[in-house]
């Protein structure tokens, strides 16, 4: 690939991962709630959907979503639905312990709904199956070429996870009190039912 494409594609990756959607509003969250440490599963299971989103783009899935127009809206609204429910149930949160906050528990669970936060995330799929192809010569060997864009952003979506996820750490500080834990629960769960919503309605 080109210098100067390569750059293109990290200064539009750089962009793209450092917009504050659903996977990043995990990764604060988590934070925020349990800590940095366990929010690396979090960053891992998002990574892990976005994966399985570049495997599929990669295989060709993306045109076939472009095309047949009800997968698409299937994906999107099985992931807006997701988001609202994990949303009205952080609403609905007890308030922890600070102890609890640390301790290393529910890590298949945290993992699996970052991964299910990413994976149904339809402007991945698109985004991915859109642009990857763009920096993609055909007339050489394609696995090499999907590889070094894979591992480019995976690098750098691991870099603004952790970004927000330092950022929820610092929460952590003001949540030693039940009354900023309510506060805190309210407020992203809030956030995460308007992406939900958001996500549901917004024309891609």
């Amino acid at each position: 690939m080109p210098l100067e494409q390569l750059w293109l594609f990290i200064s539009i990756t750089l962009v793209v991962s450092a917009s504050p959607g659903p996977v990043m509003l995990a990764c604060m969250i988590d934070a925020g709630r349990y800590g940095f440490q366990q929010s690396l599963y979090t960053m891992a299971g998002a990574t892990l959907g976005n994966l399985v989103l570049m495997l599929l783009s990669a295989l060709g899935l993306g045109l076939l979503v472009e095309q047949a127009e009800w997968i698409f809206h299937s994906i999107k609204w099985i992931g807006a639905a997701y988001l609202v429910y994990l949303g009205l149930q952080l609403m609905r949160a007890s308030p922890i312990t600070t102890t609890a906050i640390s301790a290393p528990a529910h890590h298949q669970q945290i993992f699996s709904r970052a991964f299910i936060i990413a994976v149904t995330n339809p402007k991945g799929l698109i985004y991915f199956g859109a642009l990857f192809p763009q920096f993609i010569n055909v007339q050489h060997s394609l696995a090499p070429q999907f590889l070094l864009l894979t591992v480019i952003f995976v690098a750098m979506d691991l870099v603004w996870m952790s970004v927000y996820a330092l950022g929820g750490r610092s929460i952590m500080y003001w949540l030693k009190t039940p009354a900023n834990q309510r506060w805190f629960n309210w407020i992203s769960g809030g956030l995460l039912v308007a992406a939900g919503i958001a996500l549901a309605f917004s024309k891609l």
